[in-house]
């Protein structure tokens, strides 16, 4: 999920454009790791950088960063590291804005998207079985607070208590930490919904391959997404990709795309807070703020969906059509090449 995938999708989309495919290289390294790749690049190569390494200060030729962010706040050191390129590269209008806001031109900062999978996310779901058939929700995310957890747990046992023909199932343990950091969260995940009494919600763990997810996503009668922030909002896309009735917040890097579908999904209403979460804080520094929606609007919004699921599963094929049409990977890497053409860099 998330960078990982960003990267390997680019990178092979952006190898299957006949113009460039020939001249691409992937390094997977950071810090001293890169350095033998640094001494072969000259003055005419563009080095595309993902995330901040210790080497890119001394690459020679052009050079792209690609910010990813879930603050409208940014410290000094990452804007500092934008700013040693000829270019940036932000997968949504509201990551430009943000830029723009922080003092970067306009011209300086180009939207290449993100991208799903058009020929892996689609629809696939079976159809329910009857009126009494059990309605499962599916939220997808790192357990943290910012993926708005906290405020979905509250707002579903408000909407539903311990319905057991009412179902929440949380994949919430891909994380960078290691086995035990995971494994600490899943426990923390599990005690909440314990003190919550919970019996209808069940954390699905483990590792699952690109195929998986597909398959996870046709599971399911709909997708909930409380997220406070996102850059992207890689399962999200992919779930609508899937063709799967979705409730989402509209704020941040994933209203790129739900700005397409406007009126395909339900909406969260929020407001806007202050971030305090210390994990967030220790990595981002500088604050700023999220879109929280409430456990009450949460709440109306599950059962909402739920009572209108026939209604929304045919909207969601609508929006699947033109989420796998305007925002696949190829469209990502068609995006990045014009921006380097257009800046004259290519």
């Amino acid at each position: 999920m998330g960078g990982g995938t960003h990267f390997s999708e680019f990178v092979d989309a952006i190898k299957s454009l006949d113009d460039v495919n020939h001249v691409i290289e992937e390094v997977y390294a950071t810090g001293k790791k890169i350095s033998p790749t640094v001494h072969k690049i000259e003055e005419a190569d563009i080095s595309v950088f993902f995330y901040p390494t210790i080497s890119e200060q001394f690459v020679r030729g052009t050079i792209v960063k690609w910010g990813i962010f879930e603050t409208d706040t940014l410290p000094t050191d990452y804007l500092n590291y934008l700013r040693r390129s000829n270019l940036v590269w932000v997968p949504s209008n509201w990551a430009k804005d943000v830029l723009i806001r922080h003092g970067f031109c306009k011209d300086y900062v180009n939207v290449v998207n993100e991208g799903v999978n058009p020929n892996v996310f689609k629809p696939s779901r079976k159809p329910r079985v009857g009126s009494g058939a059990t309605f499962r929700f599916l939220a997808c995310g790192k357990n943290e607070i910012r993926k708005g957890f906290d405020e979905l747990l509250l707002g579903f046992k408000m909407a539903f208590g311990n319905d057991g023909k009412t179902q929440l199932h949380l994949k919430a343990d891909y994380f960078w930490g290691g086995a035990e950091y995971t494994e600490r969260k899943k426990c923390q995940l599990q005690q909440q919904i314990n003190d919550l009494g919970l019996n209808n919600v069940t954390q699905i763990t483990g590792d699952l391959s690109v195929k998986d997810m597909s398959s996870l996503y046709s599971y399911y009668d709909a997708m909930v997404f409380p997220s406070r922030a996102e850059g992207w909002g890689l399962p999200l896309i992919e779930a609508l990709a899937s063709g799967l009735p979705v409730v989402s917040t509209f704020y941040s890097g994933h209203t790129e795309y739900l700005s397409s579908i406007k009126g395909n999904f339900v909406r969260l209403e929020h407001q806007l807070q202050s971030i305090s979460c210390p994990e967030f804080l220790k990595h981002w520094k500088a604050g700023g703020n999220w879109a929280v929606a409430t456990p009450t609007e949460i709440a109306k919004k599950l059962i909402f969906i739920k009572n209108k699921h026939d209604f929304y599963q045919r909207k969601a094929i609508m929006a699947s059509k033109v989420i796998r049409e305007k925002f696949s990977w190829r469209h990502a890497a068609e995006q990045a090449v014009s921006s380097l053409q257009s800046n004259k860099f290519l």
